[in-house]
């Protein structure tokens, strides 16, 4: 009767009640891996505790992967239950059976190797050499066996529960649409996952580079001066001095501007420039047009400061310095947006000026909306230049990044200058849409008419300067404004390009197409020209002449990165895709449809080829060889362990957090745990001062008063009007018994026009130090 009772059990459908216990054990078994993997990186000294917030989110990845499983096997286990009794059964359990199996694997080696496995399994083969691994994949084989077979039977009972719910389905899809937006890091990530996943993508992703070239952009260089008749150079290198104007456009400069009036200066310096008609930005963004000009640099994905591997590079900042420049950036925002303070960084930029290194006397633009405020406007960012300059005995090469004529718009005198545009308005030749445009965006052209004044005031200013006969001005947009339409697909990447000197023979309109990525090549061919530079032997420019004797050449190729996720538009010769339609351009940029489908087809493939050396050359370090670049790798290198620590400390991308967290630990007096986050952190973000400091402090108090000493100097050389690196450095002077060193100190205090207690203090301490007056005579405060 009992044996009877089993074949009419067996010989039934599995529902729900036999589904969900399957779903849970799995979900229970990668508890005990991830507890496992944490146990194990604690017991090798990697982690300092395995329960901690890593753990946590690793089971929260863990039910998220679950819940994706579970919600795919539920249509699997329905379908071969329909077709056999308990076949659906079956295939769940070998299936989840052989993921916690892969699961295990990957943690093995994870643990084992430091890092997460992606795109191929084959480094998951172990050699019979390897008797320990060997024995540890055996041993995780039994032990997820017994374990799921264990839970399975247990988790029966929770189907009483699940079952008063919303459908089982509806669960599944909740909990895994709730993981998908948590920070995921190798450490609190499910190995699984993400294996599948990078696997999946490197499928997808067709447009690979498959060429034999292993830096497939590099080409010997070769000198190709264009510009150097325009000029009667002096005997010594010219400064140069250039403007990226951020949302400047061809519609508002020059004699073709379709809004003109209202940049009167450019307009004016336009006529005794040289001047492009026909030129544009590489890019649709601000931030990626600095890369270009300064380098003709690749895009990689998402923007060539975005990109995460260091990229050996030469670029404009890297090859004047080498011979003999001082470089200098200088912007009015927050640098650390898309990493440009990583990449001024990298390129040892020997001056830079950001929204943090203003200081009270200049005031901040408009809030927006949302109470945010953009940084300092143009005239703020030139009067800051201007007060810091100091003579140099060499050349500068110089770059302004300009913010003002950006989204919201919130120039200083905003009514003034909007009563100025309808004056400009009123004496116009605008038709009746345009002058509905212009009213409609008051605030964006009373922007414009600010920044012109704000470069009129600077080119003025710069006359005064002794060096300005001997420099040369190059001022550009870093891409058109997109709050207003444009006249084809090619408007947003329309900028003017003005070159001025007092060197300059005469003005000229040059006709030539070329781009951003022209800018850096022809100076250095001009100058190597003039000054027989030391310049690579070979280049890996995007781009190469501004000038050449037709509008198109054939043979040159503009790409064009639209946005912060692709490149979609591209030119060779005269023909412009975008967006996949191909395009014929006149001598105006006018477009006309292709109708050569063998030409299309030919052009199509040709962009294809450049989107996947782009997206090679960024994401492989394979631009230009080591032993070019003049561009290194300073930054410090993390062991794979160290690597495994810190994503255990810091789990997030608040690094304001992960600075508490160094600043903790070094309190704690676990120093070397504490720099190795500050470490971390500035790899990340460069300008964060507060981390900077730490460390400065950090090697005081480990008494290594001479690195302490240069990293606080150097901290108050990128932040003259933040106050803790002052407080920071008298404290080093104080332990250090130093007291003539804190004199220099002091009078570097009043010429920023510092005011606190706490530099009272320190400096009143100075005082009584170099005096030899009583300590308990002078009130302090450490920090």
């Amino acid at each position: 009767m009992q044996q009877q009772d089993n074949i009419a059990i067996n010989n039934e459908r599995r529902s729900l009640k036999d589904f969900v216990p399957l779903v849970l054990a799995f979900f229970a078994c990668l508890i005990l891996l991830s507890v496992y993997q944490n146990l194990r990186l604690y017991i090798d000294g990697v982690l300092d505790g395995f329960l901690n917030k890593s753990l946590l989110l690793l089971i929260l990845h863990n039910l998220g992967f679950a819940a994706l499983i579970g919600l795919l096997l539920a249509f699997v286990f329905n379908i071969g239950e329909g077709r056999k009794p308990a076949l659906g059964e079956k295939i769940v359990k070998i299936v989840l059976f052989v993921l916690l199996l892969i699961e295990g694997l990957l943690i093995e080696y994870y643990v084992r190797q430091y890092e997460i496995l992606e795109n191929s399994v084959l480094k998951l083969a172990i050699g019979p050499e390897d008797f320990m691994a060997v024995l540890s994949v055996v041993s995780i084989g039994f032990v997820v066996y017994f374990a799921f077979y264990y839970l399975h039977r247990r988790m029966a009972k929770v189907y009483q529960m699940v079952s008063r719910m919303y459908p089982f389905t509806i669960i599944l899809f909740s909990l895994f649409l709730a993981t998908l937006n948590s920070d995921k890091k190798p450490i609190n990530e499910n190995k699984t996952q993400h294996l599948l996943v990078s696997m999946v993508e490197n499928a997808l992703d067709f447009n690979t580079y498959e060429g034999v070239a292993e830096f497939p952009l590099v080409q010997n260089y070769k000198r190709k001066d264009v510009l150097g008749d325009h000029f009667t150079l002096q005997q010594e290198k010219p400064n140069i001095v250039v403007l990226v104007i951020e949302g400047l456009g061809s519609d508002f400069v020059g004699t073709k501007a379709t809004y003109p009036g209202f940049t009167p200066y450019l307009d004016e310096l336009a006529k005794k420039s040289l001047s492009w008609d026909n030129f544009l930005s590489n890019s649709g963004v601000g931030f990626s047009a600095l890369t270009s000009v300064v380098g003709g640099l690749p895009f990689g994905e998402t923007g060539f400061t975005n990109t995460e591997t260091f990229v050996h590079r030469q670029t404009l900042f890297s090859m004047l310095k080498k011979n003999g420049y001082q470089t200098g950036f200088f912007y009015g925002g927050n640098s650390a947006l898309n990493h440009l303070d990583k990449f001024v960084e990298e390129e040892q930029v020997d001056i830079v000026l950001d929204k943090k290194g203003f200081g009270g006397d200049y005031t901040l633009q408009e809030e927006d909306a949302a109470g945010i405020t953009l940084g300092y406007p143009d005239k703020d960012l030139f009067q800051k230049w201007a007060a810091g300059k100091i003579a140099s005995d060499t050349p500068t090469f110089e770059l302004f990044y300009t913010l003002s004529t950006k989204n919201p718009y919130a120039v200083p005198g905003g009514q003034a200058l909007e009563n100025r545009v309808v004056e400009t308005l009123r004496a116009s030749k605008l038709n009746d849409r345009q002058k509905r445009l212009v009213t409609k965006n008051s605030e964006v052209f009373a922007s414009l008419l600010y920044m012109d004044e704000a470069i009129s005031d600077f080119m003025t200013s710069y006359q005064k300067r002794p060096e300005y006969g001997n420099t040369i001005f190059v001022i550009t947009g870093s891409h058109n404004l997109t709050d207003l339409p444009h006249y084809n697909e090619l408007g947003r990447y329309r900028v003017p390009l003005l070159v001025f000197s007092p060197m300059l023979n005469r003005g000229e309109h040059i006709k030539t197409l070329s781009s951003h990525a022209d800018i850096a090549p022809s100076l250095m061919y001009m100058l190597d020209s003039a000054y027989e530079m030391e310049v690579p032997e070979q280049v890996a420019w995007l781009g190469d002449v501004l000038v050449s004797n037709t509008i198109f050449d054939e043979r040159k190729a503009i790409p064009l990165f639209k946005d912060t996720e692709r490149i979609t538009d591209y030119i060779k010769g005269k023909h412009f895709i975008s967006n996949g339609d191909v395009y014929e351009m006149d001598k105006n940029l006018k477009l006309s449809d292709v109708d050569d489908d063998v030409e299309t087809d030919v052009l199509k493939k040709g962009f294809q080829e450049f989107r996947a050396i782009n997206s090679y050359v960024v994401a492989h370090d394979k631009l230009i060889p080591k032993q070019n670049s003049l561009v290194a790798m300073n930054a410090p290198e993390f062991s794979k362990t160290d690597l495994i620590w810190i994503e255990s400390a810091f789990n997030g991308k608040d690094f304001d957090n992960a600075y508490q967290t160094a600043k903790n630990l070094a309190f704690d007096e676990e120093w070397d745990r504490a720099l190795l986050m500050c470490n971390y952190i500035l790899t990340k973000i460069p300008g964060h001062a507060d981390t900077e400091i730490l460390m400065g402090r950090i090697y005081a108090w480990k008494t290594d008063y001479e690195k302490a000493e240069a990293l606080l100097k150097k901290a108050i050389r990128k932040y003259p009007v933040y106050d803790d690196a002052y407080a920071a450095l008298f404290d080093v002077y104080y332990w250090n018994d130093t007291p003539k060193k804190a004199e220099h100190l002091t009078v570097l205090v009043h010429k920023n026009n510092l005011q606190s207690v706490v530099l009272d203090q320190k400096i009143a301490r100075a005082v009584a130090h170099k005096n030899n007056i009583k300590e308990d005579r002078v009130v302090e405060q450490i920090q």
